[in-house]
């Protein structure tokens, strides 16, 4: 499977994998989904989380600040979360 194979419900997919506690099932998929998408922010937070759950927080805090300003105030108000 190539990258641009790779549709953006995928990054749903890693994230229910995630949930699940299969957490390097979400960490493959999130590789291919950053990989098609590496600039969206969603990607770029679903992927700090992975990072995280993995123990990598230093790695986890490097991707979450790569999200632009403005986009990443978004990922640290509860009330948008809670959309």
């Amino acid at each position: 499977m190539t990258a641009n194979e790779v549709s953006p419900f995928w990054l749903r997919s890693s994230m229910v994998k995630y949930q699940l506690n299969d957490i390097n099932g979400a960490m493959d998929l999130m590789k291919r989904v950053e990989n098609r998408f590496p600039e969206a922010p969603e990607v770029r937070a679903a992927y700090a989380v992975l990072l995280l759950a993995k123990g990598d927080e230093d790695a986890a805090r490097k991707k979450f600040l790569e999200i632009p300003d403005r986009q990443r105030v978004k990922y640290a108000d509860g009330e948008f979360l809670e959309k």
